[in-house]
C-alpha cells in the first residue's frame, strides 16, 4: 500500500503531464485563434496575447524536443517492464499523432500568402460544388453568391488569401472597381 507522500508524489507527476499536454494545444490553439481577422479587428491586444504561446512554443519547441529525446531514451533504458500496455500505447499514438496533425497544419499555413490590389477576373468555373474565381493565374474559392455577381474581363479590387504550393486560395473581399 502507498504511503501519503508516494500518491501525493504520483498526483503532482500527473498534473504535471497534464500541463505539458496543455501547453501544446493551447500554443496551436492559439495560433488558430490569432488568424481570425474578428477578433484582431475587435481588440488588437487580444490578438497578440493568443499568438504568445505560440511564438514562445516556435522558439522553445526544438530545445525541449532534445531534452525530452534525452529523457526518453533514459527512462526507456531504466524501465523495469518488459512491453507496454495498451492504455500507455493508446495515448502514445495520439500524442505522436496529434503532433504530427499540428505540425502538418503549421507547415501549410506558414506557406500562405496575402494578396490584395486591383485585378481583372480572368475566368470563374464551378468544380464539384465549389465556386472558384481566377484572379492572377490563382484559383480563389468564392461564395456562390459571389460567384453569380462577378463578371468575367472587369476589374476588381480583391483581397485574398493563396498557398503557393497549391495555386488555390479563399477571398476576403471584393469590390467592382468604378
Amino acid at each position: 500500500m502507498m504511503n501519503q507522500s508516494e500518491d501525493d508524489h504520483n498526483k503532482l507527476l500527473k498534473i504535471y503531464k497534464a500541463q505539458k499536454v496543455a501547453l501544446i494545444y493551447t500554443g496551436f490553439l492559439g495560433t488558430q485563434l490569432g488568424r481570425i481577422q474578428a477578433i484582431s479587428d475587435f481588440n488588437y491586444t487580444l490578438h497578440e496575447l493568443l499568438l504568445v504561446p505560440a511564438t514562445l512554443a516556435f522558439y522553445l519547441a526544438p530545445v525541449m524536443f532534445l531534452v525530452y529525446l534525452n529523457l526518453l531514451i533514459k527512462y526507456i533504458k531504466k524501465r523495469e517492464r518488459g512491453h507496454w500496455c495498451i492504455k500507455s500505447a493508446a495515448k502514445t499514438i495520439s500524442v505522436i499523432a496529434s503532433i504530427v496533425a499540428i505540425l502538418i497544419i503549421i507547415n501549410h499555413q506558414s506557406h500562405e500568402v496575402s494578396t490584395a490590389g486591383i485585378f481583372v477576373l480572368e475566368q470563374k468555373h464551378l468544380v464539384e460544388g465549389n465556386y472558384y474565381l481566377v484572379i492572377d493565374e490563382r484559383q480563389i474559392k468564392v461564395s456562390r453568391n459571389e460567384y453569380q455577381l462577378a463578371e468575367v474581363e472587369k476589374e476588381y479590387l480583391v483581397s485574398f488569401i493563396w498557398n503557393p504550393r497549391s495555386q488555390k486560395g479563399n477571398l476576403e473581399t471584393i469590390e467592382p472597381v468604378k
